[in-house]
């Protein structure tokens, strides 16, 4: 028992769990070790569990403290929302509002939902999990600046509550500051090591940056938790996609295939069309298109899966919203182009970039990388720098500055070096250019004599650039 509420205190509900199972088996009326498993059993989402454990408490005549709100929160956890909400009501407190604009939510009355969120601001108790709820519900609203009010409110109420926590990071996420995220899910896994969303989270957002080698052993870790959980093989495909291992793409996806996850789709899917199985790919990225024609990313595997398949007048009609559009990308217009001439429309190719001339689409690509680089996400920033790559070639020398230092905050230094060095050719006296490479040289140990050369020669060039110089200082070890 002593071992179960240490447990319990340290936020590692399993433990506690299986302790408390082993004190009731020896004496199964014991109300403290029901009650604790009971609060054990709402932290973990069991809310059955939870329920039986309440009930027996209650036939027991030994109510806990809080009874009437713990079954609430069980009764929500079942679905039945129904009895919820007038358990939620009876309360009169913050929480128990929060348990009623939740089931209003599983109701689908988002007007009351939002009224009960309101109402909840101004009751007594506790209101960190009701701001919390109130901030993700705000956030599906598409009003960010409330959810970050909330948040914020919520962490003020319960700095290290998991619920404030993993709100804070999901409306940073949102925002597009990943950092920002990144460190508020670091914090909830800190303080609450079981949570599954606080662990889920911080995976995403590392690879979201490009840091793929730290999530390594955080996906080998949870894997050896959980080793048949849907989101962990997933997520091990999805490192496998990263070395286009796609045979093992696919099988470690085959026992999930049919669970309705647009990314897990996605993937299985690339994996097919990798695997030159287009024709097992079409009917899957042709339910998801339907259900969200807006997703570029589907329309432009189910374009690829049907030219691949012979079906080109198909891929032209699937593709070409994308190709006309200025988000789309060289390769949407390559593979327009190519369904165009296997469709006989080779016409309609110069329609395309009629509708969306080429500077139109790189100046979107230059404000989306620029836009990355200053919130520091540098996955978005390398696809955005790497796709104007693509339609300019190795021709300008900021965009592979640009493109050298995002690889370089990601970690792939080799990259970086290589882009940094073909930036520093094309334009060999551009003070930020002779810094990037330069201090590249430096970290890395390459050449550090070249790299301060660099580094000099870019402080001379721009006395008031602060950065270069005090990777200057840094690199004579002032």
């Amino acid at each position: 028992m002593d071992r179960a509420e240490q447990a319990y205190a340290d936020n590692r509900f399993s433990e506690a769990r299986l302790d408390l199972a082993s004190v009731l088996q020896e004496d199964a009326q014991d109300a403290e070790a029901l009650e604790l498993l009971a609060r054990t059993q709402l932290q973990l989402g069991d809310g059955e569990g939870a329920a039986s454990s309440l009930g027996r408490l209650e036939q027991m005549g030994a109510q806990a403290d809080g009874f009437r709100a713990m079954m609430a929160e069980a009764t929500l956890l079942r679905g039945d929302f129904e009895t919820a909400l007038t358990q939620g009501e009876a309360l009169q407190t913050a929480e128990g509002t929060r348990i009623v604009a939740l089931a209003h939510i599983g109701m689908e009355d988002v007007r009351a939902a939002q009224a009960a969120f309101e109402a909840g601001l101004t009751q007594s108790g506790d209101r960190s999990r009701l701001q919390s709820d109130y901030a993700l519900f705000m956030l599906q609203s598409g009003d960010s600046d409330a959810a970050l009010r909330l948040a914020e409110a919520a962490r003020t109420t319960a700095p290290t509550g998991l619920d404030p926590l993993l709100a804070s990071a999901r409306t940073a996420q949102a925002r597009g500051d990943l950092n920002g995220a990144l460190g508020y899910f670091e914090d909830a896994a800190q303080e609450w090591p079981e949570s599954r969303a606080a662990i889920l989270g911080r995976i995403g957002v590392l690879g979201d940056l490009g840091r793929l080698d730290e999530t390594r052993p955080l996906i080998e870790e949870f894997a050896r938790r959980t080793p048949n959980d849907p989101d962990v093989l997933y997520l091990q495909a999805r490192l496998a996609a990263e070395n286009e291992a796609w045979a093992d793409v696919r099988e470690m996806l085959q026992p999930i295939e049919g669970r309705a996850d647009t990314r897990q789709q996605l993937l299985y899917s690339r994996a097919l069309i990798e695997l030159e199985l287009p024709e097992q790919a079409m009917p899957r990225l042709t339910t998801q298109l339907r259900r969200t024609p807006g997703n570029a990313e589907v329309r432009r595997l189910l374009a690829r899966a049907q030219l691949d398949s012979g079906a080109a007048a198909d891929a032209f009609t699937t593709i070409r919203p994308l190709a006309s559009s200025p988000s789309g990308t060289s390769q949407d217009l390559a593979l327009f182009a190519a369904a165009a001439r296997a469709s006989g429309r080779s016409a309609d190719i110069d329609g395309a970039l009629a509708e969306a001339p080429p500077a139109e689409r790189l100046a979107i690509l230059l404000a989306e990388g620029d836009n990355a680089l200053r919130e520091e996400n540098w996955r978005a920033a390398i696809d955005a720098y790497e796709e104007l790559r693509g339609w300019t070639g190795d021709s300008n020398a900021m965009v592979l500055n640009n493109l050298a230092f995002a690889h370089s905050r990601a970690g792939d230094t080799e990259a970086a070096l290589e882009m940094a060095g073909i930036a520093h050719e094309l334009a060999p006296d551009h003070p930020s250019i002779m810094d990037t490479l330069g201090w590249l040289l430096i970290e890395t140990g390459q050449d550090r004599s070249r790299g301060l050369l660099l580094l000099e020669r870019a402080a001379t060039a721009a006395p008031d650039n602060a950065v270069i110089a005090r990777h200057l200082a840094e690199a004579r070890g002032v």
